[in-house]
């Protein structure tokens, strides 16, 4: 059970502070919400409103107010807050506490560092739930060591990724301040202990190492290895000015044990919980009777719902395990945004595409719309030039109609990495690329039957081997014209009689009439069809 006393344990004065109303330690955290002064407030009873936009007196006053009538627990605004009397009085009143963000520190981080897992009903809970439990155990190590060494502590991964921290940062140094609100040790630090050699002599050290001060203004370290078997986990660091007694190492040694076991349990449980969520969306998406199977397993009342796709463009040397890595990655970060705005939804990779289904409950369906700007700014966010698309399938109204809504994602995403849905598009709903995905799925057609184009154009092109001549490309400009004879010529970069002559030559040599307009859609469309 995730309180409020925990939440402040582990994240304050690091991430939170608080600035009115009374501290209940034991008051239960039951979810994290955030605030849109445009959509209706979604609180409930024992929720943290993240209020991100929000930055005067007055409408703090009236969410606190508003989230008091539905019982929720807490406010997060960014800092600075002016405490007013009005602001100090409605938190008191309410018994809403309001805490405030430290500058920097990304929103959905926190969201997700607040999510309470743990009493899941469903597989997939119980098994996220045992993830955060050991994610939340890391905290507990770090608190503790704090306590024996009297400095600040975190707890790393290989890649120099915090994993939990001590609540004492604000007694550390700049260094490490950006670190922890960061989530990740900055690039030019981390570059000067691996120029320095501080991770060749700490993986190779069964002992807590001292590491002298790499630059102005950044204090010495303790550092240890945490280790199970012959495999390196990570490390911990202690902000300390010199090599502690002998009591004191022991006790980051025994840390280090301790810390191993818990990422080794985190590991599993992650790696479980992922084969879950893989196979509870290949379920949803298969439809019928496994969507509904699937469905049960996530203890929701999902009626229907939709199914995203993401994908990315990969090249020949974006293979194996470099694209694997992408498609973590971006999986990952969909999951958070999706986590954050549809609770409900399941995120997993499958092959090369990420899926998510966003499921209606209670007859209430998904906004397509929504979740289409949704994907717009996540693409933006990702900042992958035109690698990533994502395709919004339609909203079905069962979930066992689910595999539908995922064959019309998979046909728009193949249309966006075609490249045939508009030039730079990179997310579209199924409805904005119907043509396309029409005339895709007629080649797909054509393709399984083994049918070949004839007629004209078939005629236009062997003219045009036997006598190297541009006939089906001039044919191909006048029509992408609309029969604007100037327009098509520049386009060609020819002269406009040129054109006139070799428009003549198309009529006699394919036998087509170009003023017929059934005889130009039926041209347009093998050219569509034959690229």
């Amino acid at each position: 059970m995730l309180t409020l006393g925990r939440v402040l344990q582990n994240l304050g004065p690091t991430f939170l502070t608080v600035r009115a109303g009374e501290l209940r330690p034991a008051r239960q955290v039951t979810g994290v919400v955030f605030h849109d002064a445009v959509d209706p407030l979604p609180a409930a009873e024992g929720q943290i409103v993240l209020a991100p936009g929000l930055g005067d007196a007055t409408g703090t006053v009236a969410l606190l107010r508003a989230v008091g009538e539905r019982d929720g627990c807490a406010v997060v605004v960014r800092e600075p807050v002016d405490v007013t009397p009005e602001l100090a009085d409605a938190a008191g009143e309410t018994g809403v506490l309001l805490l405030s963000l430290v500058r920097g520190a990304s929103w959905l981080q926190v969201a997700d560092l607040l999510r309470p897992t743990a009493g899941a009903d469903n597989a997939l809970g119980r098994h996220l739930a045992g993830e955060a439990d050991a994610h939340l155990d890391l905290f507990e190590v770090a608190n503790s060591l704090s306590d024996l060494l009297g400095a600040p502590i975190t707890i790393e991964d290989l890649s120099s990724r915090i994993l939990a921290f001590s609540a004492d940062q604000d007694e550390a140094d700049d260094a490490r301040k950006a670190s922890v609100l960061g989530q990740q040790v900055p690039r030019q630090y981390n570059d000067e202990l691996v120029g320095r050699g501080a991770f060749r002599r700490l993986y190779g050290s069964d002992r807590p190492i001292f590491i002298d001060s790499i630059g102005p203004g950044v204090r010495p370290r303790v550092a240890m290895r945490i280790r199970a078997g012959s495999e390196v986990l990570g490390s911990i660091w202690a902000v300390l000015d010199a090599l502690p007694g002998e009591r004191q190492q022991q006790a980051m040694i025994e840390a280090a044990n301790i810390a191993a076991i818990v990422m080794l349990r985190s590991r599993v449980a992650a790696d479980a919980s992922l084969r879950i969520r893989t196979a509870i969306v290949t379920g949803l998406l298969e439809g019928g009777t496994a969507a509904r199977e699937a469905a049960a397993q996530l203890g929701e009342r999902i009626t229907g719902g939709c199914v995203i796709a993401a994908g990315l463009h990969a090249d020949d040397a974006a293979t194996g395990a470099a694209l694997s890595a992408d498609l973590d990655r971006v999986s990952r970060a969909l999951s958070m945004l999706l986590r954050s705005e549809v609770p409900a939804a399941v995120v997993a990779a499958v092959g090369d595409t990420i899926y998510a289904v966003v499921p209606g409950r209670d007859g209430v369906e998904p906004d397509v719309e929504h979740l289409r700007r949704l994907a717009v700014a996540f693409v933006r966010r990702q900042g992958s030039g035109d690698e990533l698309a994502v395709a919004v399938g339609p909203v079905v109204t069962d979930a066992t109609q689910l595999d539908r809504s995922r064959r019309e994602a998979d046909l728009t995403l193949r249309v966006l990495r075609a490249g045939t849905g508009g030039p730079h598009r990179q997310v579209a709903c199924a409805r904005d690329v119907q043509v396309q995905c029409l005339l895709m799925q007629l080649s797909d057609l054509m393709a399984g039957q083994d049918v070949k184009l004839s007629g004209p154009l078939d005629r236009l092109r062997e003219y045009d081997l036997r006598h190297d001549a541009t006939l089906e490309p001039t044919l191909r400009a006048w029509l992408d014209s609309f029969g604007d004879v100037a327009m098509a010529a520049a386009a060609l970069h020819v002269h406009k009689n040129t054109l006139r002559y070799r428009l003549a030559r198309i009529v006699e040599i394919a036998g087509v009439d170009l003023s017929d307009p059934e005889a130009r859609f039926a041209l347009m469309l093998q050219f569509r069809l034959a690229t």
